[in-house]
């Protein structure tokens, strides 16, 4: 029942940020600043799933060789834990695709 509940909240928690990431590319693609904690490296997939601490929003940006990251040599040095900040903007698949990455 509580995993039932908790699928109905990420559901619809879900669809508003697929929402609000729409709206972002309809308003022109314009960049959308963030800053949390890095939750989750994905190194073979170049993301980073983040939890903002006071939105409790969880994504992840993808990171690419236009990305540009302070703090990090790579996406590799990325580790669970760390503090960020940064720039996403959303591609045509609705991808978040990092354009800036810095460690706080």
């Amino acid at each position: 029942m509580v995993l039932h509940r908790n699928l109905k909240w990420f559901t619809l928690i879900l669809f508003i940020a697929i929402g609000l990431a729409g709206s972002q590319l309809w308003a022109g693609g314009d960049a959308v600043v963030f800053s949390g904690k890095v939750k989750k490296v994905m190194v073979a997939k170049n993301k980073v799933a983040i939890k903002d601490p006071v939105s409790k929003k969880r994504f992840a940006v993808v990171i690419n060789e236009q990305s540009k990251l302070s703090g990090y040599k790579g996406i590799g040095d990325i580790k669970k834990g760390d503090m960020v900040s940064g720039k996403y903007v959303v591609n045509d698949k609705g991808l978040y695709i990092a354009t800036e990455l810095a460690r706080k």
